[in-house]
C-alpha cells in the first residue's frame, strides 16, 4: 500500500508540474567552482542568457571545495522540481567515481542528465624553449634526457595525468610527472621556461600559443580545432589512439518530472547555440553541446568506462 501511495504521489506531482507554467520563480544553478573559474563563467554566460529566455533569474549558485564532491552532493539532495539544476563535468561524473573509493552521491543515480554544454579536447604544449617541434621530436628527446622533462598535472587521475600515462605507454617516453596545486601555478611555470611540457585546454593555453610563449604539438581529438586548424591531431602526429575531452553538461536531481527536463534541455539548447554563446565557445576550442538527455546519458556512460580503463592501465590506486 505504501510504495502504491508514493507512486500515486509522484503521478500527481508530475502531472502538476505539466500543468503549471514553467517556471515560476527563480531557478538555482549550483556550479561546484569558485568564482571566476572556467565553469563559473560558463555557468553565467547560460544562466544570463536563460533568465532573458525564461523571464526569471538564474542565480549561481558557487559550491567549491573537495574536487567538486560539495557542489555535487548538495545538488543531488536538492528538491527535484526543476528549480535546482546542476553544472556537472568529467570530474563530477567520470573521474570521482573510480578516483574515490566512497561518494557522497552517485553520479548516474542521483541525477538526470539534461545536456551537454560544451566539450573540448585537450592540447599538448610546450615552452619555445624545448628543441622539439614535432610529437616525435618530443618523444625522442625524452628518451635521451629520462625523467628530466617534466609534465605538470594537477591531481593524480585527473585527464591531463592519465592522458600524458597513455603517452608514455604507446610512445615509450620518458617524461616525469610534476604534481601542482593549481592550474594557474603551472601556466606560470610553464610560460616562465620553469615547466617544459603541460596538456591543457585551447581557452588556457590559446592566448600563449598565439603570443609565442608556448608551442602546440598536438590536440587529442580525432579531428582539429576549429579556432587552431594548424595544430596537428595525435594521430596526425604519429600517435594514434590518443583522445581526451572535458566536458560540462547541466543535471537536474534524479525524479525531476521528465517534462521539465525536456523543456529545461530544449531552452538551453537554445541558449547555447546562440550566435554569443556558440561563438564563444567555438573561439575557446570548445563543442558545443545541446544534445537529448539519452543522448547525453549514452555519452556519459561511454566516457566513464574509458576514464577507468585508462586508470587501470596507470594502475591509479583509489584514495
Amino acid at each position: 500500500m505504501l510504495q502504491k501511495a508514493l507512486l500515486v504521489c509522484a503521478l500527481a506531482s508530475a502531472t502538476l508540474a505539466v500543468a503549471q507554467p514553467y517556471p515560476t520563480k527563480p531557478i538555482r544553478l549550483i556550479v561546484p567552482d569558485g568564482p571566476g573559474s572556467v565553469g563559473d563563467l560558463r555557468a553565467r554566460q547560460l544562466g544570463s542568457k536563460l533568465s532573458e529566455q525564461f523571464g526569471q533569474s538564474v542565480v549561481i549558485d558557487n559550491r567549491p571545495g573537495a574536487s567538486f564532491i560539495i557542489g555535487a552532493e548538495a545538488a543531488a539532495k536538492s528538491a527535484p522540481d526543476g528549480y535546482t539544476i546542476f553544472l556537472g563535468s568529467i570530474v563530477t561524473h567520470s573521474l570521482n567515481p573510480f578516483l574515490f573509493k566512497s561518494l557522497p552521491y552517485r553520479p548516474m543515480e542521483d541525477f538526470t542528465p539534461v545536456t551537454m554544454l560544451s566539450a573540448g579536447p585537450m592540447i599538448l604544449v610546450v615552452h619555445p624553449g624545448v628543441a622539439a617541434s614535432n610529437m616525435k621530436e618530443l618523444v625522442d628527446l625524452s628518451k635521451a634526457k629520462p625523467d628530466q622533462l617534466g609534465y605538470g598535472v594537477v591531481g593524480l587521475g585527473s585527464p591531463g595525468h592519465l592522458i600524458m600515462e597513455q603517452i608514455k605507454r604507446e610512445t615509450g617516453a620518458r617524461f616525469l610527472m610534476v604534481a601542482y596545486k593549481s592550474g594557474g601555478t603551472i601556466v606560470q611555470d610553464i610560460t616562465g621556461g620553469h615547466l617544459p611540457v603541460w596538456l591543457s585546454f585551447w581557452s588556457i593555453v590559446g592566448p600563449h600559443v598565439k603570443s609565442g610563449k608556448l608551442r602546440a604539438l598536438a590536440v587529442a581529438s580525432p579531428r582539429r580545432l576549429e579556432a587552431a586548424p594548424g595544430i596537428p591531431t595525435f594521430a596526425e602526429a604519429g600517435v594514434p589512439g590518443i583522445e581526451g575531452f572535458a566536458w560540462q553538461g547541466i543535471f537536474v536531481p534524479a525524479g525531476t518530472p521528465r517534462p521539465l527536463v525536456l523543456k529545461l534541455q530544449a531552452e538551453i539548447a537554445r541558449a547555447i547555440n546562440s550566435p554569443e554563446i556558440r561563438n564563444n565557445l567555438i573561439e575557446t576550442g570548445a563543442e558545443v553541446g545541446g544534445n537529448s538527455p539519452e543522448a547525453f546519458a549514452a555519452m556519459i556512460r561511454a566516457d566513464q568506462d574509458k576514464w577507468r580503463r585508462l586508470a587501470g592501465e596507470v594502475s591509479l590506486a583509489q584514495q
